[in-house]
């Protein structure tokens, strides 16, 4: 499968899902304008899932190199197949837990995406890897995790963090027109 344009968006249909949640077209294609990307940048994606995040990452980024991981052996059958599908080369694909299963490499960005119990090992990580003006980007779900986070970007001395709340419905038609409405995502972002 391919995708012909040069925005993010890929619609959710395009990918092989499973029973690993996926990051909605819409909340994808937010984290990724804060990202900030460029076609030669290293990039790691961290709570892969699906690898939607990670697809768009690799496809925005085609001279550069994309890292994802997950520890869910489902995720990592479905970031491989998702890969396989957008036929790209330039994804590292790692089984195993942030952050100790992390490469020691240097990262011009970082998306964390899944929630996760060890955000201060993280975040820790994070500020060690993410290049100088480095970006990182997180989406969280529950209260307690985005003010955990936003409280540890700061004691880290990130610059410029922003917090958005994202609220999506999308039309359905049963039993007549109506909207629908999603999780509301909170869109982290900051500058190391």
């Amino acid at each position: 499968m391919s995708w012909n344009y040069r925005t993010p968006g890929i619609p959710e249909e395009y990918f092989i899902t499973g029973n690993v949640p996926i990051t909605k077209t819409e909340v994808r294609v937010i984290s990724l304008s804060k990202l900030k990307l460029t076609e030669d940048l290293v990039v790691l994606d961290i709570g892969c899932g699906t690898g939607s995040v990670t697809v768009e990452m690799g496809l925005l980024c085609p001279n550069g190199l994309v890292y994802s991981i997950d520890s869910n052996e489902e995720a990592i059958e479905l970031v491989n197949k998702n890969v396989e599908r957008f036929q790209l080369n330039n994804v590292n694909i790692i089984k195993g837990e942030a952050p100790e299963a992390l490469p020691t490499t240097a990262f011009d960005r970082i998306f964390i995406g899944g929630g996760s119990k060890n955000i201060v090992e993280i975040v820790d990580y994070v500020h060690k890897h993410l290049k100088t003006g480095g970006i990182v980007v997180a989406n969280t779900i529950l209260l307690e995790s985005t003010y955990n986070l936003l409280k540890i970007l700061s004691e880290k001395g990130f610059k410029d963090i922003e917090c958005i709340n994202v609220n999506i419905s999308k039309a359905a038609t049963v039993p007549g027109w109506m909207m629908k409405a999603q999780n509301p995502i909170y869109i982290i972002s900051a500058l190391k």
